[in-house]
């Protein structure tokens, strides 16, 4: 409901109404007073008659002027009842009407789980500003309310929709928080933050994801992809630059103020069971940024995301990369995330606590992927990639029946053999939702050809799957089951 005064014209029922009641009660009670006056006037004008006319016409006016009080009084009154009645009943079926719609526009939008999630300074809103495609101006508020019901009727003279079914996500949008134009169009979005230290393959993740869901995983499952905008697609041109030569980019931090420290990769996705289309919103924060605490915005999408994937280096481990070191190529050695590990989690934490203001209570309820990444270097696939889980089914076949849950295990055990008690702790501490994965992004020395990605679909299912039963139920290659006994920091 409308507080902020809109560039609009008010409905008759919320304005020009009560004026024209005003003013018809006003006119009734002034022609009665007027007539009175007529009466006190001819009573007053008596002087120029004789006696017997004087007398009879002044009887006369007395009794016109109080059955004008008396009776007119009355006549006014119910006739002015009668309109302040029938006005005020259509009011009334007006406003229940317009709160009925309210309503209806707010729930849908709710139970929906619709929301703008702003892709430049990633603020949260229920509704955008729109524009009147016409002049231009900013509707701060286009719902039904006392400039309209079903519409609203700019000032330049433009009809505007107020409610989600008459086509209102059609028109031009921006961000109510910074006025970064959006492309929304009230979707449901689907907020994933990849977060890691510096060289951790963050990027690569993300390049090998997209490409591989959006050319593979979409058209297998009838999922139709569009991009967000030029801007997204001309990143998406990037992704398939870097998926076909096989190199990635650093997510540096810009140095102008004014441009965001994070780059969000954004796509919708259709299909005949979501209602509305899906809006996926892929963030990709620079690492330093990351583990410094320095950017040029808070990063607000971890109040309202639908997950977190935690990208993990394993040869930043130093008995890691004691261990493997003489296996690597120059491009891997030069490559390894620098940061310590535990540092990153504890950065991370409390930059969760920093931006969402939840005790560590709140914070379980966020689905975590752990990704340990670049096991196609050094032989890592025959610790926690494919052939390990293999091997470990096929040797305790009672226990590890399942793919995944056995990669889970064999993920947090080599951690806890390489001294990461710590950072296994944190996890299964600070979030109750949590699972372990191993990929490779690229699938081989960076820039040694096209990406051959292995593991990369899996964290993000599983995400996706939590996050949207209606896209868990369309991607349902994987079926995650009940855990097996963990390996516990």
């Amino acid at each position: 409901m409308a507080l902020v005064p809109q560039p609009a014209k008010k409905s008759y029922f919320f304005e020009k109404g009560y004026i024209d009641l005003g003013n018809t009660i006003k006119g009734a009670w002034s022609r009665n007073n007027n007539s009175i006056k007529k009466y006190v006037t001819n009573i007053q004008d008596l002087g120029k008659y004789s006696t017997a006319p004087k007398v009879f016409l002044f009887i006369v006016n007395v009794i016109a002027i109080i059955a004008v009080v008396f009776f007119g009084s009355i006549i006014t009154a119910i006739i002015t009842t009668i309109n302040i009645v029938v006005l005020l009943g259509f009011m009334a079926i007006v406003y229940v009407g317009f709160s009925v719609i309210w309503i209806v526009d707010r729930v849908y939008l709710i139970r929906k789980k619709i929301f703008t999630a702003c892709h430049e300074c990633k603020e949260k809103s229920l509704i955008p500003v729109y524009i009147c495609p016409k002049c231009h101006v900013k509707h701060t508020n286009l719902t039904p309310g006392v400039y309209g019901i079903l519409h609203r009727k700019c000032n330049c003279g433009e009809t505007l929709p107020t409610v989600f079914f008459n086509g209102r996500k059609n028109l031009e949008a921006e961000c109510p928080h910074c006025g970064h134009s959006l492309t929304d169009r009230e979707s449901r979005p689907i907020c994933i933050p990849v977060v890691g230290g510096r060289s951790v393959g963050k990027t690569a993740f993300i390049t090998a994801f997209s490409k591989e869901f959006i050319e593979n995983v979409a058209p297998s499952k009838g999922i139709e992809i569009e991009h967000y905008n030029e801007i997204k697609k001309d990143i998406y041109e990037e992704i398939i630059h870097d998926y076909d030569f096989g190199s990635t980019r650093m997510t540096d931090r810009p140095q102008d103020v004014n441009k965001a420290s994070s780059i969000s990769f954004s796509f919708f996705a259709k299909h005949s069971s979501f209602s509305p289309e899906r809006l996926i919103h892929i963030y990709d924060i620079a690492g330093e940024v990351f583990t410094d605490n320095n950017e040029n915005e808070v990063q607000k999408q971890y109040e309202y995301c639908h997950g977190i994937v935690l990208i993990v280096d394993p040869f930043a481990i130093p008995s890691v990369r004691y261990k493997y070191e003489e296996l690597l190529e120059p491009e891997d050695i030069a490559g390894i995330g620098k940061a310590d590990i535990n540092a990153i989690i504890d950065s991370f934490l409390n930059k969760l606590r920093e931006v969402t203001g939840l005790s560590d209570n709140k914070m379980v309820a966020i689905p975590l992927a752990v990704v340990i990444s670049k096991i196609d270097s050094a032989g890592l696939e025959q610790d926690v990639g494919e052939i390990a889980v293999n091997k470990l089914m096929r040797s305790e076949p009672d226990k590890f029946t399942d793919f995944y849950n056995t990669q889970d295990y064999l993920c947090r055990k080599f951690l806890k053999e390489n001294d990461m008690e710590s950072f296994l702790s944190n996890i299964n501490i600070q979030f109750k939702n949590n699972r372990f994965f191993a990929c490779s992004a690229i699938g081989h020395t960076r820039d040694k050809g096209k990406y051959e990605p292995k593991g990369v679909l899996a964290p993000m299912q599983w995400i996706f799957g939590i996050a949207d039963n209606k896209m868990g139920q369309v991607w349902n290659d994987i079926v995650f089951t009940k855990k097996p006994n963990r390996v516990e920091g």
